[in-house]
């Protein structure tokens, strides 16, 4: 069973859900609570993730797509007002040690605060990229009463997606190649990016974790991956 993790309204994922059929079984943040989580330590020190029904029947995990950042209150409806920050944190605080100790492949992994992938900053993404070759459109950040600057629209925009070594989209081979070797230096097998154009000198931005896996190509990469990818 692929499991995939999201947030209520990410309509992307359910188009991947609907793609993989009974292989998959999607779950939102407020589905949780309906499904028996186990993360438990053995007396050898290792550490054991169960997922189970509410029957209490084991559900196999054959592999994560996990596109959850963190858990929010507002994520959690079913929960007193009063008690959603606190829950919302302790929940997160569980998902990252049981999607970090799950033995199957996760796409991605968390890091340190963050539920999937490197919580980097927009400053952080655009530093590595440009490392890396890639032109980072420019980002500018002012605080001032006035309206913020409207962000410039690329008429040729196109989403690029990676899946680990592959990138999706009409994007030249070499940004692509760059967008993947990004994606390998944040340690992120997913990884979405907005590509002003085909030409190789086109300039990037809207760094994520998150492509559009309702993209066959994309849903279809994802699927082989999981069964590559290793601890």
């Amino acid at each position: 069973m692929r499991l995939i993790l999201t947030h209520r309204n990410d309509f992307p994922a359910r188009a991947l859900a609907t793609r993989w059929g009974s292989e998959a079984l999607l779950l939102t943040v407020d589905e949780l609570h309906r499904t028996r989580w186990n993360l438990e330590l053995d007396s050898d020190g290792q550490v054991r993730t169960e997922l189970a029904d509410e029957s209490g029947a084991p559900v196999p995990v054959d592999g994560v797509v996990n596109r959850l950042g963190v858990v929010r209150p507002s994520d959690l409806p079913h929960v007193h007002r009063e008690d959603r920050p606190y829950a919302a944190a302790e929940l997160t605080a569980f998902l990252l040690a049981w999607l970090d100790a799950c033995p199957v492949p996760v796409l991605n992994r968390p890091d340190s605060g963050w539920l999937s992938g490197p919580a980097w900053y927009p400053e952080q993404w655009a530093a590595e990229a440009t490392a890396l070759g890639l032109r980072v459109a420019t980002r500018r950040q002012r605080v001032a009463l006035a309206a913020a600057e409207p962000v410039l629209v690329w008429d040729k925009a196109i989403s690029a997606s990676v899946v680990g070594d592959r990138c999706f989209g009409d994007v030249h081979p070499a940004v692509g190649e760059r967008l993947c070797a990004l994606a390998d230096a944040a340690g992120a097998t997913l990884l979405a990016a907005t590509v002003a154009g085909p030409r190789p000198d086109a300039q990037v931005r809207d760094f994520s974790t998150w492509p559009d896996v309702s993209d066959p190509m994309v849903a279809d990469a994802i699927a082989t991956t999981l069964v590559g990818v290793a601890r």
